[in-house]
Parts: structure tokens; sequence; C-alpha cells
């Protein structure tokens, strides 16, 4: 099927909107003021102009946008959606598109700025709350099995974090071990077991990373 221009597309749907639609003055109007600019991909691209921009609400509504859809699928083949924006040209759709690769560059930025900020905080108390928050939230921690399982898991997180922590952060081998030592003991009250078998894990899952790292060296 040919697609047909956004200009010839909104003239048949206009119509079937009018029949289909839960009929207000404000709303027909809405769709009346609508300018179809394109048809990009799966996206019907319609404008308003400023003096129109009030009438918005009513052609963004969910029932609104569901019956266009539902039109622009029969009339096409094809799950299509619609995206009204300001401006009634090709040049305003430009712009719009413009703003919107804008928009999620800076995001993408704001992301990674955030993720950064977060791996420079992460130190032995963010470890210790991580693991009570998940030691929480796990389903039927009272099985001896489950715990088993939790704390291998964690062994191997609390290996990959000393090893990344103390590649980045100035910090003796001494006070690594005094932070390890108080992590096992709270894991120990967690999982009801001895401190020597949380550590025990621990360093077994240590001495496998640096295993890992010599060999693909």
């Amino acid at each position: 099927m040919i697609m047909q221009s956004a200009a010839e597309l909104w003239q048949q749907m206009k119509p079937l909107i009018r029949k289909r639609m839960q009929f207000s003055p404000e709303a027909w109007r809405s769709v009346e003021a609508a300018v179809p600019i394109t048809v990009e991909e799966t996206t019907l691209v319609l404008g308003l102009s400023e003096e129109n921009e009030p009438l918005r609400s009513y052609l963004e509504t969910q029932t609104m946008t569901a019956l266009i859809r539902e039109i622009l699928k029969e009339l096409t083949g094809k799950e299509m959606s619609v995206l009204v924006i300001p401006g009634t040209t090709e040049d305003d759709w430009k712009r719009y598109k413009s703003r919107l690769e804008y928009v999620k560059r800076l995001s993408a930025q704001t992301t990674e700025t955030v993720v950064k900020q977060a791996r420079e905080h992460r130190d032995w108390v963010w470890l210790s709350n991580q693991i009570a928050h998940a030691h929480a939230h796990l389903p039927h921690r009272q099985y001896d099995f489950v715990k088993a399982r939790f704390l291998l898991d964690w062994a191997e997180k609390i290996a990959e974090f000393v090893e990344e922590f103390t590649a980045s952060h100035q910090q003796s081998q001494d006070e690594v071990t005094r932070e390890l030592e108080r992590l096992c003991q709270r894991m120990a009250g967690m999982l009801n077991t001895s401190a020597i078998v949380i550590g025990l894990e621990i360093e077994r899952a240590m001495r496998a990373r640096k295993q890992k790292g010599a060999e693909s060296s």
C-alpha cells in the first residue's frame, strides 16, 4: 500500500473522526484547526498555529488519540501514532525535531553524569546499606538454602566492589580488611551464621577475580 500524503490522509480521516468522536464543539474545533504536516515513518505529524494552541488539550485527550490511531490503522493497514507540534509548516517540524535531538543528547549527558557521581559516592556504608536493603526484600529469607544463595551472590558483588573501590581510592590494605570485617559481622547477623563463613566466601570470590584477571592479562 502506497502511503498517502499527510494532507490526503487527514482529509479522509476528518469525516470518520467527526462521525465517531464524543462530540463537543471544542473537540471538533481542535480537529478542524489541526494542520497535517507530514507522515514520518509510522507517525502522522499534525500542527497547531499559535492562536489555536488552547485547543491542544482537546486534540490530545486519550480518547481522541485512540480514535485517531484506530482510524489511521484502518486507512493505512499499519499501527501508527499521532504527534501534535506547535507550528504548521515543515520548517516548524524540523525545528521541533532539532529540539528533541538536543533534549535527547542533554538527557544522555545528564544520565552519564549521574551514573559517574553515583559511582564516585559508592563507599563501604553504601555497600552495607545495599546488602541490608536486598536482604530485607529477599523472599523466603528464613530458609538456609536461600541464605546460602544470597551469600554467594553478594560475595561476588562484594569482591567486585573491593576491586573497583581500591583501584579508585587511596585506602590501605589494613583499612580494607577492617571494613570487610565490619561487613562480615553485619552479614553474619543477617544470615544467622558465623562471620568466618561470610569472610570465607568473600575471600574465595576475591581470589577468583584475581585469578581471572591474571589469566586474562
